[in-house]
């Protein structure tokens, strides 16, 4: 009996995996060759009946380096899954690691943001078909996940299903590979900074795109000086006291280090005069408090992938193809233009009090003045 109990147990785990799970965000369906693309109609919407299963299936692995048999599991709705190894068993530690590999995707070409720890869940894999988030987190796309997972999303939310972004499996897993090798030729850089940079220039929040992009900027310094100077000098000379001279910090600051590599012809003219616009406002902001413009972020920016091809030796990252702007908020201050396209589902706005009145005295007001 004890024995049977066991092997009953055995057999319950292995039909339930525990995992962390984070989501591709923006909103992302995940396709594969063997299944048929994955469609919601209008009336669907409205009546709450797309099919959730789908959501849920798994529809393959990534390998991302994990210790055998691990890998990354990957959801039809942009879940990703982590098994909760030890050393991913605190919050952070997590976060990381889902940002390390969401910045490789970033790198090779597939537009992704950071997450934070409100970006967590908990849940668990079934009979290695679904992936069921059981403790969602609380940030804006785990809420949208878990209620279009549920069929509890409105139309205002689940219109979202319709025409969506859309990846191939096979997309992902090569985006994912190319990332995590140009991260691992630069291993003094942390891709998270990368991906929260690149997410502040998406968000229009120019203060933590820069602060976040001079970190990789000075990673990526610190990379080509180790390469470019220190390497050939200690070659010649391997005493304790060159090295120790060449690595000190307080002497060779990272704007004097710029200013060498670009004598040596190691950084090109274009980076360094944008990475000294993004120096200067990355000073102002962190000794004065100054808030950076989008062109000191982008700025930042530009340096920045500059430094990383210098780096990757002259190898384009994918991530430079992407038009952030096609991924980024609208600024709401910015004068009114056509819209994209045209409309294809409508819905009413309730009227407040006394407003159907003001529109129509609005839209006769505009009317006289065209005229």
């Amino acid at each position: 009996m004890i024995k049977e109990n066991a092997d009953d147990l055995e057999a319950l785990q292995r039909r339930r995996v525990p995992c962390m799970i984070a989501y591709l965000h923006p909103f992302r369906i995940i396709e594969t060759a063997d299944e048929p693309a994955w469609e919601v109609t209008i009336e669907q919407v409205n009546t709450r009946s797309w099919d959730y299963v789908a959501l849920h299936r798994l529809v393959g692995g990534v390998d991302v380096g994990l210790e055998p048999p691990y890998h990354l599991a990957v959801g039809r709705d942009g879940a990703l899954a982590l098994p909760p190894l030890e050393a991913l068993r605190n919050p952070q530690a997590a976060v990381e690691r889902f940002n390390l590999y969401l910045a490789a995707l970033l790198l090779g070409g597939i537009y992704c943001e950071a997450i934070t720890p409100d970006g967590l869940d908990l849940g668990s894999i079934i009979d290695w078909k679904y992936i069921r988030s059981q403790r969602p987190g609380v940030a804006a796309p785990n809420r949208f996940h878990d209620q279009i997972r549920r069929v509890q999303a409105g139309p205002s939310e689940a219109i979202a299903l319709i025409g969506p972004r859309r990846v191939t499996h096979a997309n992902l897993d090569q985006a994912m590979r190319a990332g995590l090798r140009m991260l691992s030729t630069v291993p003094l850089v942390r891709g998270e900074y990368l991906l929260k940079g690149t997410t502040g220039l998406a968000r229009l929040d120019w203060g933590a795109a820069l602060a976040d992009l001079w970190i990789v900027v000075e990673q990526l310094v610190a990379s080509l000086w180790e390469r470019h100077i220190v390497t050939p000098t200690v070659a010649a000379d391997s005493s304790k006291v060159r090295r120790s001279q060449l690595s000190d910090t307080r002497t060779w600051t990272a704007s004097a280090r710029i200013e060498m590599l670009t004598q040596k012809d190691v950084i090109p003219l274009e980076s360094f005069k944008a990475l000294a616009t993004a120096r200067k406002a990355r000073n102002d902001l962190h000794h004065c408090g100054a808030h950076p413009t989008a062109e000191d972020a982008r700025a930042a920016y530009k340096g920045m992938t500059g430094l990383l091809v210098v780096a990757l030796g002259g190898e384009r990252p994918p991530l430079l193809d992407l038009d952030l702007a096609d991924h980024g908020l609208s600024d709401p201050f910015a004068p009114p233009g056509p819209l994209p396209g045209q409309p294809t589902h409508w819905m009413a706005i309730p009227k407040l009090p006394g407003e159907e009145d003001l529109e129509r005295a609005e839209a006769k007001m505009f009317s006289v003045k065209r005229e």
